[in-house]
């Protein structure tokens, strides 16, 4: 079942789901939360010499150099990838999921907000990572603090006997 409003805000004022830095009431939709974008980003340079092996564990330095973004923003130009993050910490609590969705106004020039990680465990308290990609035409201007995403939460059925503790669980940033 996915929370309204009315829920989510409820979830909210009983201190089940929290968000560091607190949001904003608009940030409140019908049935989702916008989510802003942090203020650092790990852009991958290629190089041809580097392969990747996704079964072993990746030294970090593998997922590009952090940088962040200054007041002009960032471009992000056609067919380009970079890692991001929420601005907002996300904490949950054991009987919620959440559900990264990219923004209809930003996806209409071609950005995309995540490739494969979308899901968001019971338990999670961090950060979302982003996987920004220009899709489009047109260079995108990402800037710390804009509206990226919205999250959507769902009940699950039965509280997991362990809330989520995967290599990612204290990232706090791309």
């Amino acid at each position: 079942m996915i929370l309204s409003d009315r829920e989510i805000r409820l979830e909210i004022d009983a201190g089940h789901i929290v968000f560091d830095p607190p949001i904003e009431p608009t940030q409140i939709g019908d049935a989702s939360v916008d989510i802003r974008l942090g203020p650092k980003l790990r852009v991958p340079q290629y190089d041809e010499n580097i392969v990747i092996r996704p079964r072993a564990r990746n030294r970090p330095e593998l997922y590009g150099q952090e940088l962040t973004i200054d007041a002009g923003g960032y471009n992000l130009t056609s067919q380009k990838f970079v890692l991001g993050s929420s601005l907002e910490k996300i904490k949950l609590p054991n009987y919620l999921v959440g559900r990264l969705e990219g923004k209809s106004g930003l996806a209409r020039f071609g950005l995309i907000i995540h490739a494969t990680s979308a899901h968001i465990d019971p338990g999670f308290q961090t950060v979302v990572i982003l996987e920004l990609c220009n899709l489009g035409p047109n260079t995108i201007v990402l800037e710390h603090g804009m509206p990226i995403g919205h999250v959507v939460f769902e009940k699950v059925s039965l509280p997991p006997s362990k809330a989520y503790g995967g290599q990612f669980a204290e990232q706090l940033g791309p």
